[in-house]
C-alpha cells in the first residue's frame, strides 16, 4: 500500500507544473544541458550548427503524439534497443558515465516536460 502511495505521489508531483514552452526553447538550445541539436536539426533545412544524424525536429508531431515524443526522450531504448538516443530519464543499463552524472538523469521530470512543450509548437 505504501508503494502504491509513493507511485502517486511520484506521477502527481510530475503533472505538478505543465511543461514551459520558453523553458523548453531555452533548453533545447543549450547544447550543455538537452544535447538535441547535437543530432537533430530543428528543420529540414537544417543548419550549420544543428545535427544531422537524426530526424529534423520540425513536424515530430505529425509523427507523435506528445505523450509519445516524451516517452521517447526519456528513453528511446524501450522502443528500439540499438537506438544511439541516450535516455534523458533513465540511468540503469548506462556504463562509462561521467562521476558527476553517475546515478543521475540527464533531464527533471519538469525539463522534459518543458521541452516536450516546446517540441509540440514547431512547425508541422
Amino acid at each position: 500500500m505504501r508503494a502504491l502511495a509513493v507511485l502517486l505521489l511520484v506521477v502527481a508531483g510530475a503533472q505538478a507544473e505543465p511543461g514551459d514552452v520558453d523553458r523548453g526553447r531555452a533548453l533545447l538550445a543549450d547544447r550543455t544541458k538537452s544535447l538535441c541539436l547535437l543530432c537533430h536539426s530543428l528543420t529540414a533545412a537544417g543548419d550549420a550548427n544543428e545535427g544531422n544524424l537524426a530526424p529534423p525536429l520540425a513536424g515530430v508531431t505529425r509523427r507523435l503524439t506528445a505523450a509519445g515524443l516524451r516517452d521517447r526522450i526519456a528513453d528511446m531504448r524501450r522502443f528500439n534497443p540499438a537506438t544511439v538516443m541516450p535516455p534523458f530519464r533513465s540511468t540503469d543499463g548506462l556504463r562509462d558515465v561521467a562521476p558527476a552524472w553517475a546515478g543521475r538523469p540527464a533531464l527533471t521530470e519538469q525539463q522534459l516536460d518543458d521541452l516536450v512543450a516546446y517540441l509540440v509548437t514547431l512547425p508541422r
